[in-house]
């Protein structure tokens, strides 16, 4: 073999080395990207627990909720605060996932949950009252997709469970 057929035979498998190289190197970028999905997405569900955390672990506040939902004018001023500041904080995540989903930087999958909730929440009586109090809070595009939802009547949320042991009912 000469010298020239080494030089060639170098530069074709230098040529090789680096199509390799460009292929491992979008594996990588491709398993790195998922890993960040996954850690926003888990990172997203930590916030909502977070939130969901007020109510499970605050009796008082539970009830403030339940009762500003269903009538907001039931609530004394005091209240309102704890309930509109709540909601607030509620709707900027929901805000903050509609924006991460339509930059790619949260999943479908994961969108639609938050979409659901979201759905489930726009025709509440005390979500409503809340909204209109501080809906011009959020963005134009946020606002106009939230009031395109449906607001159909809906009953109350959270019913008390008639459950019975024995003979007589318990509430």
């Amino acid at each position: 073999m000469t010298l020239s057929d080494l030089a060639a035979m170098g530069s074709f498998i230098s040529g090789v080395a680096v199509v390799i190289s460009f292929v491992f190197l979008g594996l990588q970028m491709r398993q790195n990207t998922k890993a960040v999905k996954a850690a926003a997405s888990q990172a997203h569900t930590n916030s909502f627990h977070e939130l969901a955390a007020h109510l499970i672990d605050n009796s008082a506040f539970a009830n403030i909720w339940r009762r500003g939902i269903e009538r907001y004018d039931s609530l004394t001023d005091d209240e309102r605060v704890s309930f509109v500041a709540f909601l607030s904080t509620l709707f900027r995540f929901f805000e903050a996932s509609r924006l991460q989903w339509k930059h790619g930087q949260l999943d479908n999958e994961h969108w639609h949950n938050v979409e659901s909730n979201i759905r489930a929440a726009a025709p509440i009586a005390g979500v409503q009252e809340y909204w209109k109090l501080r809906g011009d809070w959020h963005s134009a595009e946020f606002r106009a997709w939230f009031e395109s939802l449906p607001k159909n009547a809906r009953s109350i949320q959270y019913p008390s469970p008639k459950r019975t042991t024995g003979t007589a009912p318990v509430q």
